[in-house]
């Protein structure tokens, strides 16, 4: 099996790397409030900002993991 990815597969792979950093820090820099107190009940109701960025950084991360997946599947067809 060849171990070499393709230069497009290596160019998407580094981009979806840099987008799920940036989607991590994103995460890191987000204040939770301390206590349940603050929240009113209509507050549950409203999408989180916090949820969105989790789902943005788990479909970047599936995509380089497939990338990758890919990417080897069509060099070691060759």
């Amino acid at each position: 099996m060849n171990s070499s990815l393709s230069q497009s597969a290596l160019s998407r792979l580094l981009a979806l790397s840099n987008k799920a950093y940036d989607l991590d820090r994103q995460l890191g820099n987000i204040q939770i409030p301390a206590g349940r107190e603050n929240l009113s009940s209509q507050a549950v109701l409203i999408p989180s900002p916090i949820a969105d960025l989790q789902d943005d950084l788990d479909r970047t991360v599936r995509a380089g993991l497939v990338t990758c997946w890919l990417g080897d599947s069509s060099s070691s067809l060759e």
